[in-house]
């Protein structure tokens, strides 16, 4: 018997130490900001609602100090307008959404963003240089709206997620 208990009272460190060792779930709360890169060059001219925008995450998602998602995972959204400049000088619209966050663990974080770019026309100043210079420049198309590869955009956590 005291063979047993001596070799109980030994042990006894060695199990809470393996429970204390243990990390609790990690959960990313409500409205966490997260940073994402756009990954192509995206124009109103050349995409179409419902397209899939790629991104990556721009910075490490950090808990307590500890990082639990890291730089350069995946996230997508989706393109919610696009229209292409048109004659008079109005100029092109494009928005998106920047919709999930997908963990390497295989879950995947709902987010929330809506970005848009809806650039001002300029048919005034076309109408004005048609009635000075000529009708032609009735013609001329305005900017189309474009987002360049490598810009930052800012995302939410939609609602809390344990990780």
């Amino acid at each position: 018997m005291p063979k047993f208990l001596s070799i109980l009272l030994i042990s006894i460190p060695f199990f809470t130490f393996a429970q204390n060792n243990s990390l609790p779930n990690k959960t990313l709360q409500e409205g966490t900001l997260i940073k994402v890169v756009l990954q192509d060059n995206i124009s109103g001219k050349e995409v179409s609602v419902g397209d899939i925008v790629e991104f990556e995450l721009h910075e490490h998602i950090l808990i307590d100090s500890s990082i639990v998602v890291e730089k350069g995972a995946r996230v997508t959204g989706l393109i919610t307008k696009a229209e292409r400049s048109k004659a008079l000088g109005k100029k092109g619209k494009l928005a998106f959404s920047i919709d999930y966050l997908y963990l390497p663990n295989g879950k995947v974080v709902k987010l929330r963003s809506q970005v848009e770019k809806n650039l001002k026309g300029s048919g005034a100043m076309v109408a004005a240089g048609a009635v000075v210079l000529s009708p032609i420049a009735l013609l001329f198309n305005g900017k189309n709206a474009k987002y360049l590869r490598g810009e930052v955009f800012m995302a939410y956590v939609d609602k809390e997620t344990v990780l």
